[in-house]
């Protein structure tokens, strides 16, 4: 990205600092994000939203500006254009919005660290407790069907349909796993479960630290919308207790690290005494349903082209998928450990 052309985004914003240095955070798989540094200090977040995944961009700032009208911190501070508005919107139609960035703060992308995953468990759990009571009916759906495991598996097998046959015999393997494994997570979609505002990508490393490692709050608050509980927990779990990245391609390190799990539920405990027991019930296969189904959405995006995640090298979203769908299984073999800690 041109420096200029950053500096020209940077000049339709209430601020009045000159850009010296920028760097462009690479971790995120949707929007382009880059952090803002003025005399050497980080000051900002510039970020250009992703209008072929949010194809309403607006929406998402009424559901965030709907949040804060109801006086509920969720942490972002977003600076406003010299029109007045949350973002602006460029000559070929792209959408920039800034926000302050949080000094002396960080983020991990993975960690042992017990102290981290308790921390983890605060953030998650103040921010459904805060939420507990919203009205879900004033908000918008940002996208259709996000987590809802049928529509990835129709989409999958209608890319399926249209792959040739020697492909089909490559993927075989990974084909007959998805079609097996998709049917344990049926449980969750017949079930009645209370609709909850949820935040739909709680993974690590969208959870801020100070650097003495007290969690802060969720950032990447772009999907914040009615979801099921088990979404964020199944999500931020997933990315705590698997000690590897998601473009591990020995599939022998990937594990289930207890002592992580343990320390994430420890504080989580206010949320758990909130909810449902049916949601509660099915809060460990939550833990195998999310990085089974981004590991279907990256091989449906690998097999149509790479159209929707920004891929860095060939065969990410392959490598993706088959560490994801690995880590799903072995989750599952841990299912009966995590009731045990949930319920204890």
């Amino acid at each position: 990205m041109d420096k200029d052309l950053l500096n020209e985004i940077l000049s339709n914003f209430e601020i009045t600092d000159n850009l010296k240095t920028f760097k462009k955070i690479s971790s995120g798989y949707i929007n382009d994000t880059f952090k803002i540094y003025i005399d050497g200090y980080p000051r900002y977040i510039l970020q250009k939203i992703n209008s072929k995944v949010f194809t309403k961009p607006k929406d998402i700032f009424y559901n965030i500006d709907l949040i804060k009208k109801k006086s509920i911190n969720i942490g972002i501070t977003l600076v406003n254009s010299k029109l007045n508005l949350p973002y602006i919107i460029t000559n070929n139609s792209d959408y920039w919005r800034l926000m302050n960035y949080e000094y002396d703060s960080k983020t991990y992308d993975s960690t042992i660290d017990p102290k981290i995953a308790l921390e983890c468990g605060k953030v998650l759990s103040n921010f459904h407790t805060s939420l507990e009571d919203i009205d879900l009916s004033e908000f918008k759906y940002i996208l259709k069907d996000f987590h809802k495991l049928p529509t990835r598996i129709r989409q999958f097998n209608e890319v399926c349909k249209n792959i040739n046959t020697e492909t089909k015999r490559k993927y075989s393997n990974l084909i007959n796993t998805i079609n097996i494994l998709s049917k344990r997570f049926k449980i969750i979609y017949s079930s009645s479960l209370k609709l909850r505002l949820c935040h739909n990508d709680s993974k690590l490393n969208n959870i801020l630290f100070s650097k003495s490692k007290k969690g802060l709050y969720l950032i990447d608050i772009d999907t914040i919308m009615p979801g099921l509980i088990l979404y964020d927990f199944g999500d931020t779990v997933r990315t705590l207790v698997n000690p590897t990245s998601e473009e591990e391609t020995d599939l022998s390190k990937i594990k289930f690290n207890k002592e992580m799990f343990d320390s994430f539920i420890s504080g989580f405990k206010t949320a758990l005494l909130n909810i449902e027991e049916n949601e509660r019930n099915l809060l460990p296969l939550s833990v195998a349903l999310m990085p089974f189904m981004h590991g279907v959405r990256a091989l449906t995006d690998h097999l149509n082209g790479n159209k929707y995640f920004k891929v860095n090298y060939p065969n990410q979203n392959l490598i993706r998928a088959k560490n994801l769908i690995k880590f799903s299984q072995v989750a599952l073999k841990n299912e009966e450990y995590m009731k045990k800690i949930i319920n204890s």
